[in-house]
């Protein structure tokens, strides 16, 4: 039995820029961190041939062209099972879909790193996180970009430099103990309730991006500069600025989206009035998880418990895709 973790992640700044449509012509920046949420995979052998998969369905199957879910079946092909004997299993903390941290690039990772394990095979992290970009970006067609694999399968708190070449340069965000405690104590993640597509999300962006579109152009420019400057707050320690430039890329996201949902408006206002300095939305937007940096605590549990926003309690993941079985 061989069984995988690879965290979730959050989002400091930047996300967005790192869409391939975007990214490939003026390179992307983002800060990204690693949580200790994950993704889990288990992989054991089968004594008859066969791939047993259980995820939210279940598929037994003797042909890995037979299976229904894209990834495992993209996944399979890479490694290149002759004679599949296998069961797969999939678990994770938080939805893989639709939750705006990162779920399918972390999924995507840990499977491949589960797969590799399996085979024997060694392989570095970052050489599964390009492998799960190719799956996802080339062979699936997926509207995305880079950060979420790559930061599922290094772990920690880093800066994604996504060169328009398409390579990824990583090292990690230089803050001050201080900092990184305030970072994690008074983060704080609440689940919206309400799962977005991804895809559809990005389309609009994605088609606006290949057009040249100004608008939307001009938007992506900022957001990037917002990344870089969120890096310059948070390693010279000003936290408090920091928090409020979530509050700016909340309104960023928000001018790309094409059809803004009113109850994510209205919660993200009303958390500023009760005990938050600065909330977004993770992940592409109108739904997964907000995200407050805290200055009261209590106040704002208080206000999400009563608008039935689940906390995600959460610490900082520096493991990366890891074997923990």
């Amino acid at each position: 039995m061989i069984l995988v973790r690879s965290p979730l992640r959050i989002t400091f700044g930047g996300a967005g820029s790192d869409l391939i449509s975007y990214s490939s012509q003026y390179g992307g920046f983002c800060i990204s961190a690693s949580i200790n949420k994950y993704s889990y995979i288990g992989a054991n052998h089968l004594f008859e041939q066969g791939i047993i998969l259980k995820y939210s369905e279940n598929e037994t199957i003797q042909n890995i062209e037979l299976i229904k879910h894209p990834i495992f079946r993209e996944a399979l092909k890479v490694i290149g099972l002759k004679t599949p004997q296998i069961e797969i299993i999939s678990m994770a903390d938080a939805p893989n879909k639709g939750s705006g941290l990162g779920g399918s690039g972390s999924f995507s990772v840990a499977l491949l790193k589960t797969l590799y394990l399996y085979k024997n095979i060694p392989m570095l992290n970052n050489e599964i996180a390009e492998i799960a970009c190719d799956i996802n970006i080339n062979k699936l067609h997926s509207i995305q970009g880079k950060q979420d694999e790559y930061i599922s399968a290094l772990g920690g708190i880093l800066c994604l430099e996504f060169n328009t070449d398409g390579s990824v340069t990583h090292y990690p965000l230089n803050i001050s103990h201080d900092t990184y405690i305030n970072l994690e104590e008074n983060l704080m993640l609440f689940y919206s309730g309400i799962s977005h597509n991804t895809n559809e999300v990005l389309s609009l962006q994605e088609t606006k991006t290949k057009t040249n579109d100004p608008d939307m152009m001009n938007n992506l420019k900022s957001l990037k500069d917002i990344g870089y400057h969120a890096k310059l707050l948070l390693e010279s320690n000003l936290i408090n600025d920091f928090a409020d430039l979530l509050n700016v890329q909340y309104k960023n996201k928000r001018e790309r989206m094409s059809n803004p949902n009113p109850f994510i408006d209205e919660v993200q206002r009303d958390m500023i009035l009760n005990g938050a300095i600065g909330v977004k939305i993770v992940g592409s937007g109108n739904g997964g998880f907000f995200m407050a940096y805290a200055q009261d605590k209590n106040k704002l549990r208080e206000y999400a418990g009563k608008r039935k926003l689940e906390e995600l309690r959460f610490q900082f993941d520096f493991s990366g895709a890891k074997q923990i079985v």
